[in-house]
Formats: structure tokens, C-alpha cells, sequence
């Protein structure tokens, strides 16, 4: 087995204790009957818990980034971009990673290890920023700063992912950020939103 499927092979041992336990709650020894490796295995690919789960949210951005550039080819618009964003991003918004994600951010201690998983969402951010930056560029959206634009446009996310954990309402939630968007593109683009 090489050294990558083996790491694969802990930290899928690992996401199925987490999705069971929750990560909190889940010990490095569970993982270890889990997985089938030994502890000190498991410590030669990780150093701890918390760098499987990061590498583990490593591994879903990676896998939703790559599934989110391959749906854009044929798009002419940066706001069929962002709208085709928006479709991706409800098809995991509610899933079980996502509230893992969440766990995590809200029971990690040291601001390194926030930073280490921050920076795991600036590839997605970055992705966005350059969609808006470009259709700034090209005279689609209004001459705005690129960096608050593409902030602003996560920020709705950040909000549709604490209304999902209030109401638990997936309809409601896909209705709220539908008409968000529609908003977000009225008072970005540079021409009328055509209906």
C-alpha cells in the first residue's frame, strides 16, 4: 500500500468515527480499530487528530473545487458563474462534512490550527475572486474593489450555512439564496439583471 492510500485510508477510517461521534468526541483510538492500523501507524502519517481532520477538509475542498471548475466550461457570464456556485455549493451545504467543519472551527483553541483550515477556503475564494475580478475588468460588473465584492459574496454563505443550523429547512434555505443572488447581481452588475 503507498504512503497516499494509506493516509486515505486513516482519514476515511476517521471521517466514518467522526460522522458517528462527531469529532469531539472521537479518539485517536477509535480511529486506530476503525482503520486497522496501529497507533503508532497512524501517528507516522499524522501528527494528531486534528491534522487528519484537516487534511480531510483538504481533501473535500479540493474535490469540490475540481467539481465546481468542471460545470463552468460553456458559461459566458461571471453571474452564470456565480449562479452556478450558488447550485454547487446547496448540493453540500446540509451535509454531514460541513457540519464537521463547523464542530471543529468551534472547538479549536489555538489560532493556528483556525488559520490552517482558513486557509483551506482560500481556494475557492480565490476561484470567485477572479470570476468577479474579470467581469469587473470586462465592464459586467460595476467598478468595484474585487477583494469586498467576492468577500461580500461568500458572506452569504456564511449566513445560509447559520440559518441551515437554526430553521433546518433545505427549501427555505435554496428560496433564501436564490433571491440573495438575484439582490447580490442587481447591485453588482453593471447593466439591469435581465428577468
Amino acid at each position: 500500500m503507498t504512503k497516499q492510500s494509506k493516509k486515505d485510508l486513516i482519514a476515511d477510517a476517521a471521517l466514518a468515527c467522526f460522522l458517528t461521534s462527531g469529532y469531539g468526541a472521537t479518539s485517536v483510538d477509535e480511529i486506530v480499530k476503525a482503520s486497522g492500523i496501529s497507533k503508532g501507524g497512524i501517528y507516522w502519517h499524522f501528527k494528531s487528530k486534528e491534522e487528519i481532520f484537516l487534511y480531510l477538509v483538504k481533501r473535500f475542498v479540493n474535490e469540490w473545487n475540481t467539481q465546481y471548475i468542471a460545470r463552468l466550461p460553456g458559461t459566458r457570464s461571471a453571474a452564470e458563474k456565480l449562479a452556478i456556485f450558488l447550485e454547487h455549493r446547496l448540493q453540500c451545504i446540509d451535509t454531514p462534512i460541513s457540519a464537521l467543519m463547523l464542530e471543529f472551527l468551534l472547538q479549536a483553541k489555538e489560532e493556528a490550527t483556525i488559520r490552517k483550515m482558513s486557509a483551506e477556503f482560500e481556494k475557492p475564494t480565490h476561484i470567485i475572486y477572479q470570476i468577479i475580478e474579470e467581469a469587473i475588468r470586462n465592464g459586467e460588473f460595476k467598478a468595484l474593489d474585487p477583494k469586498t465584492v467576492t468577500l461580500s459574496f461568500l458572506a452569504i454563505f456564511d449566513g445560509a450555512g447559520l440559518q441551515m443550523l437554526v430553521h433546518k429547512n433545505k427549501l427555505l434555505l435554496e428560496q433564501t439564496l436564490r433571491t440573495t443572488l438575484e439582490i447580490f447581481l442587481a447591485g453588482i452588475s453593471s447593466e439591469p439583471v435581465k428577468e
